[in-house]
């Protein structure tokens, strides 16, 4: 699709996964039979980068891993997709941060119990100079103190950086400031709850109509809202698209989403119109829960383009 490849950089969470799939999910006091295991590499960040190295994307991670196995087994895992882990670093005395989650076919949803362990904060010993050399940098870290500096960093020392940030930690985090960190992004990425949550407003629509109004005179440029099978919605503040879905059949919609960002930073740092980006990542996303587990049908660009000319006229 392109000879050039992307550099972006991704700072955030690295993750192991425990997942248990289930025809249903039980009521309370009642018990169901397992589907399926599986024991396997995830987490946010983690889940963005691999997506994006199986495209093709030089991709540099700096996130913390456990002094355990699974933190040894995720670093060599995460070498092996292509990713520069030499900014993953280990800390001592900690777990490796982990989730078990439990995947239902009835409803379609998931249950995530969070296991929280080693995590990069502020105090971190960071390659400023050399993440922000990248055509994109993900902030993607559940600290908060960390994620306002590094949003802070561009106005007063690159102002050619490009930061894309995700909602997923950050709306959950409850900070008063919340909403201002956002808009230090140039583009913002989440789900329908997580911009209703980080706008206090209940209908998604409104929730992206008051973030363009937010946009003049902050640095946020574009808001991205993935909206699961209806596709997603971009906005600027002067513009606004619907993408549609592609029709495929859903296993499993663990790491989804961050695939569907991984999409949106691919197309960013090639610098690509919005509509052509959104629909890179709803086929990135959709690609992505064909199978159990975040990383397990993560797509090559060839299959990419492969469903992108499938459905042309979509």
């Amino acid at each position: 699709m392109t000879a050039r490849r992307p550099r972006i950089a991704a700072i955030g969470l690295a993750s192991w996964d425990t997942l248990i799939a289930v025809d249903r999910y039980p009521g309370p006091g009642g018990y169901v039979e397992v589907a399926a295991t599986l024991s396997a590499p995830g987490g946010t960040t983690t889940n963005t980068a691999v997506a994006l190295a199986r495209l093709g994307a030089e991709v540099t991670l700096r996130a913390v891993i456990g002094d355990d196995e699974l933190g040894q087994t995720m670093r060599d895992h995460l070498a092996r997709e292509g990713i520069n882990v030499a900014g993953v670093t280990i800390r001592t005395g900690e777990p490796t941060d982990a989730s078990t989650i439990i995947v239902s076919q009835q409803p379609p949803d998931r249950t995530i119990l969070w296991h929280r362990g080693a995590m990069i904060v502020k105090g971190d010993q960071l390659d400023i100079a050399g993440l922000f050399g990248h055509d994109v940098v993900i902030l993607d870290m559940d600290d908060m103190p960390l994620r306002r500096f590094l949003s802070d960093l561009p106005a007063h020392t690159r102002p050619d950086v490009r930061i894309l940030g995700t909602l997923t930690y950050l709306v959950d985090a409850g900070h008063a400031d919340l909403l201002d960190v956002a808009l230090r992004c140039d583009v913002l990425v989440g789900n329908e709850r997580q911009f209703c949550q980080l706008t206090c407003v209940e209908r998604p629509d409104l929730a992206l109509s008051q973030i363009t109004d937010l946009m003049r005179g902050a640095q946020l440029r574009t808001a991205v809202m993935s909206q699961g099978a209806r596709g997603c919605a971009i906005a600027t503040q002067t513009d606004r698209w619907q993408i549609p879905a592609f029709p495929v059949a859903c296993v499993d919609t663990t790491g989804a989403g961050d695939a569907f960002a991984a999409g949106i930073a691919y197309g960013m740092a090639l610098r690509w119109d919005w509509p052509r980006t959104g629909r890179f990542a709803n086929a990135i996303g959709a690609l992505a829960i064909r199978a159990l587990g975040a990383q397990t049908t993560l797509p090559t660009m060839a299959e990419v383009q492969a469903l992108l000319n499938a459905h042309r006229g979509l």
